[in-house]
């Protein structure tokens, strides 16, 4: 007999705000009484704080209770952060960090991430796609580490994960995005068409206009990050991102019963939802 538990999704992500662009299915999958628990692989000290929040001792800090703040306005639980360091990017990339993520060795990173998955038992896992969004080098290391994982968790029998999906971008929406923040933003110089996901590929979608307020509300929780209030441009740029949420299947323990699938639970008998 297949034995039946809570619904449990665990999202495993590089720097608080990551959880911005797909924040609405994790509302509403506790709002359905999943076990949403977000893992936020580094503190995000690298990054640069908004002009407009002023000086800024302890970013790491900041930050960190941004993202708390945020998983709250979503309505999931407090995020779990493994505490890794924020690689950066570019020029300002910390090769020299040996705890910088992506210098860490991706096997111990996963042995990290197969603790959590045996605590939090989850049905699916979510991370970022295999670009890791906009190619940052944190996001491609936690990408891999949470794609091995999935596959070296299966010692964990009927209490193994079932599906992995991959967060991503329609590319016609990388396309949106690209041209509202042209010359401001991460997607400067990113060819949507290799960066953003056809839409065959599409295994789940979200509708998420009935949160997009929820989302900007969760978005304006990151004060360091897009300042203390928000710029129409930015408003502008993120709608469309916002409105529809898209992953791609990168892994299942067995045959999904459709396609595309209804959500990440659809056809899972272990998964008890509401």
């Amino acid at each position: 007999m297949t034995r039946s538990r809570q619904a449990s999704l665990l999202i495993v992500l590089a720097h608080p705000d990551d959880e911005i662009f797909h924040g609405g299915v994790l509302a509403n999958l506790s709002e359905r009484g999943v076990r949403v628990t977000l893992v936020c692989a580094t503190d995000g000290e690298a990054g640069r704080p908004h002009p407009s929040v002023g000086p800024v001792e302890d970013l790491a800090a900041m930050r960190v209770e941004e993202l708390k703040l945020s998983c709250a306005r979503l309505g999931i639980e407090a995020p779990v952060l493994l505490r890794f360091h924020d690689s950066a990017r570019k020029e300002r990339q910390r090769h020299d960090d040996p705890h910088a993520l992506a210098n860490v060795d991706m096997l111990d990173v996963e042995a990290t991430l197969r603790a959590v998955i045996a605590e939090v038992k989850p049905h699916v896992i979510i991370t970022f796609e295999p670009h890791g969004g906009y190619y940052h080098p944190d996001h491609l290391a936690i990408q891999r580490a949470a794609t091995a994982a999935f596959f070296s968790s299966g010692v964990m029998g009927q209490d193994a994960p079932e599906r992995l999906f991959y967060a991503t971008l329609l590319s016609n929406t990388l396309r949106v995005l690209a041209e509202e923040s042209r010359g401001r933003g991460i997607t400067d110089g990113l060819d949507p068409d290799v960066f953003g996901i056809h839409p065959d590929m599409v295994a789940v979608s979200f509708d998420a206009r009935p949160y997009v307020d929820r989302k900007f509300s969760a978005l304006s929780a990151h004060r360091s990050a897009f300042g203390v209030s928000l710029e129409e441009r930015m408003v502008r740029a993120f709608r469309p991102v916002f409105e529809r949420e898209v992953f791609v299947l990168g892994g299942a323990r067995g045959a999904v019963p459709r396609w595309p699938l209804r959500d990440f639970f659809d056809g899972l008998e272990t998964a008890t939802l509401g």
